[in-house]
């Protein structure tokens, strides 16, 4: 069943994303360890935006729990819920810990230029500090901190970017906008000299709490930025058309544990020999499995979705329910009638896509979400 699942891959992803078959499947038998094989693994990464995949040790960091959250969210709001409507046309999140910082002075640097392509422009960058105040005795009188923020620049120079007022007795995250200061890093990495945090009592004095750097790992100092990933990550989308005169039908495909055939390893039959009818145009399960594509050491979540196929007859006569356009109605009755040779049934196609979030480490080790448009088939129809 997975060298079908491979299969199918390379015809989606060799010809485009849009998952429909007219006249049925190809009849070739498919080599698991052939070239084809690592062609569509090579042009699945590609469609999420990557060379190769990420080789890590077992142990990861933790992911900031912003990131955790962001996900989350995503997932669980409506399908077609999307960051660009929330934060300035982005469809990349990344997050990353501080390197070298020094736990006396409350200093942190964040290595951006590395971890972030040209090709993704930077639309919103926030400083994730958390506070625990509490944990301490506040001097006498002291029931308000100041927290002050600069930007640190060469010669031992520095920029005040904001002050804020916060509880001696409360705790939580605070969340400081650096755009400006993020951008200037990326266009000249040698300016990044790093971020300060400065905590004053109410009267001015220097907070004596060195807690920062003892937190627990989900509590660190984090920098978030948000950015647009100029490429596009939909192919073109293109027709899959064998070369028989077979009536429409649809390979099951799956990477189901339950579905899946005990000699199926053994035994790589042709991908004809299996082929049910699935009757008239309708949306059916492809699940994609990233631990059976290798990946599920760097991929945080989700570890396998469904991108739905769509699948099954265009017969005449169309009905409303197969939500066919006019135009391929008229080529349903051209077809059906033979009024011009050559002229086929309208395929089973989506007329819906929906978009799929990726939670991952990068090759830095760095956490990133990013929003990948077209990857699921919400709703099929002839067209």
């Amino acid at each position: 069943m997975y060298s079908q699942i491979i299969y199918l891959l390379i015809s989606w992803l060799i010809t485009g994303m849009d998952i429909y078959f007219c006249n049925g499947l190809p009849h070739e038998t498919i080599d698991s360890n052939s070239n084809h094989t690592a062609q569509a693994l090579q042009k699945l990464l590609q469609v999420f935006g990557l060379e190769k995949p990420h080789s890590h040790p077992r142990h990861h960091p933790h992911p900031p729990q912003y990131m955790l959250d962001l996900y989350r969210w995503l997932a669980e709001e409506s399908p077609d819920e999307s960051l660009h409507l929330h934060h300035n046309g982005a469809n990349t999140v990344r997050s990353f810990y501080s390197k070298g910082s020094s736990a006396e002075s409350n200093h942190f640097k964040f290595d951006i230029s590395s971890g972030i392509p040209d090709y993704e422009e930077i639309v919103e960058a926030q400083f994730h500090f958390f506070t625990n105040l509490h944990t301490h005795r506040p001097h006498q009188g002291s029931h308000v901190i100041q927290i002050h923020l600069y930007d640190e620049f060469m010669n031992s120079s520095s920029r005040f970017l904001e002050a804020r007022l916060v509880s001696a007795h409360a705790s939580g995250w605070e969340v400081f906008r650096i755009t400006s200061s993020a951008k200037r890093w990326m266009q000249n990495p040698d300016f990044n000299k790093g971020l300060t945090v400065e905590i004053l009592d109410g009267s001015g004095r220097a907070w004596r709490e060195r807690r920062v750097h003892r937190l627990q790992s989900y509590r660190r100092p984090v920098l978030i930025v948000f950015s647009q990933d100029s490429r596009t990550t939909s192919t073109h989308r293109k027709v899959v058309k064998s070369h028989n005169s077979e009536s429409l039908a649809f390979q099951s495909v799956t990477i189901n544990q339950k579905k899946r055939d005990s000699s199926e390893e053994g035994n790589m039959r042709s991908p004809r020999s299996a082929v049910p009818s699935y009757g008239d145009c309708a949306r059916h399960e492809l699940r994609v499995d990233f631990e059976k594509l290798g990946w599920s050491t760097w991929i945080i979540s989700p570890k396998w979705y469904d991108a739905y196929v769509c699948a099954g007859a265009c017969a005449f006569p169309l009905g409303q329910n197969q939500r066919p356009t006019n135009h391929a109605t008229v080529q349903s009755i051209v077809h059906e009638l033979g009024l011009t040779a050559g002229v086929g049934a309208p395929c089973c196609v989506p007329t819906e896509l929906h978009s799929v979030s990726l939670l991952y480490f990068d090759e830095h080790m760095n956490v990133v979400l990013k929003q990948y448009d077209d990857m699921v088939a919400a709703g099929c129809g002839c067209q």
